[in-house]
């Protein structure tokens, strides 16, 4: 078994938004949450790979809506970069996404309690995700 250090995974925060969507006291609600991830990959070095995402939690009924984009930049062999990649087999989410969301779970709740609305579970990365990840169009293989 390969072992990675914890810092092989470096999530970078650069924007984070949280919008109650209703005037009335939402926090009492109980709204289904959904979310949505975009990863691109921008940079692969030897090493080295560099991520941008945008996640978007999304309830319904709408009550709120959190965004959060940034950088994330890991650091291993090719064979550790593409094992986060890789959907697990329990959950079908990539390993680099529950990173993601763990940093940016803690500044939803902070919002959360902000704008008076309901915070989002944090395991819904596991039970609610439709990701899309992008490849650098440089870096295609062809096919045969």
């Amino acid at each position: 078994m390969m072992m990675v250090p914890e810092d092989a995974i470096r999530v970078k925060l650069l924007n984070v938004a949280g919008t109650r969507l209703i005037g009335e006291d939402a926090a009492d609600a109980q709204p289904e949450f959904d979310v949505k991830v975009k990863l691109e990959e921008i940079e692969r070095r030897t090493g080295e790979a560099v991520f941008n995402f945008k996640m978007t939690v999304n309830t319904k009924p709408s009550v709120v809506r959190f965004d959060v984009n940034g950088i994330v930049n890991v650091s291993g062999g090719s064979e550790y970069i593409e094992k986060i990649l890789q959907p697990d087999p329990d959950t079908k989410v990539p390993s680099i996404l529950h990173r993601i969301y763990q940093q940016a779970f803690l500044s939803f709740f902070l919002l959360s309690g902000i704008i008076n609305a309901p915070p989002p579970p944090p395991d819904l990365i596991s039970s609610s995700v439709k990701s899309e990840l992008v490849q650098p169009s440089e870096g295609e293989e062809p096919s045969k």
